[in-house]
């Protein structure tokens, strides 16, 4: 029978899970747009030698949701980016403290830019941050997209740095065990 503690671990996991792939859908339908976008550019300026007012920004804007809001789901997935060359070497007490120092510097450095993202964020939306290209176009609800997706990849980051600490498998690495 789970205790109290799993059970709450359990909740927290589904939820993180969910959330961390609801986003991850949303930056997959960004990258669409982003293609979409790119095409249609391209379409018109072969045909008419003009861009199409406002596309080139609306590309920007989705590339910046298709990576921020994409970051947790891949860490959960174990799709980052991992070199494992030094702890394969390592006895499994030795490498799960490897780990654990791997992750306490990425929870750290994740907080750290989250924080960052935040104050900027707040100073974007109150000085309404516009470019100025071919349209106005406002940037400040990409402070905020940033913000948001960092603050996600932080929490996965502290929470495989107390699944490393506790001895667990953390995220990614059960996808991968099952994958070999």
């Amino acid at each position: 029978m789970e205790t109290v503690e799993e059970q709450r671990s359990s909740t927290f996991d589904k939820v993180l899970r969910q959330v961390s792939a609801g986003l991850g859908i949303i930056a997959a339908s960004a990258l669409v747009v982003l293609m979409m976008a790119t095409v249609i550019d391209v379409v018109v300026r072969a045909i008419s030698r003009a861009s199409v007012p406002g596309m080139m920004e609306l590309a920007e804007s989705a590339l910046v949701v298709s990576v921020f809001l994409g970051l947790a789901w891949t860490s959960i997935q174990g799709g980052h980016v991992a070199v494992s060359i030094v702890t394969d070497r390592l006895n499994a007490k030795a490498a799960r403290v490897v780990s654990s120092l791997v992750w306490m510097l990425n929870a750290t450095l994740l907080i750290w830019m989250t924080y960052a993202s935040f104050l900027r964020a707040v100073l974007a939306t109150k000085m309404n941050e516009t470019r100025f290209g071919l349209v106005q176009w406002p940037m400040w609800p990409m402070r905020w997209v940033i913000a948001v997706g960092l603050l996600l990849w932080a929490v996965v980051a502290v929470v495989n740095l107390v699944r490393s600490v506790t001895g667990k498998s953390i995220y990614g690495e059960e996808e991968a065990v099952l994958d070999v």
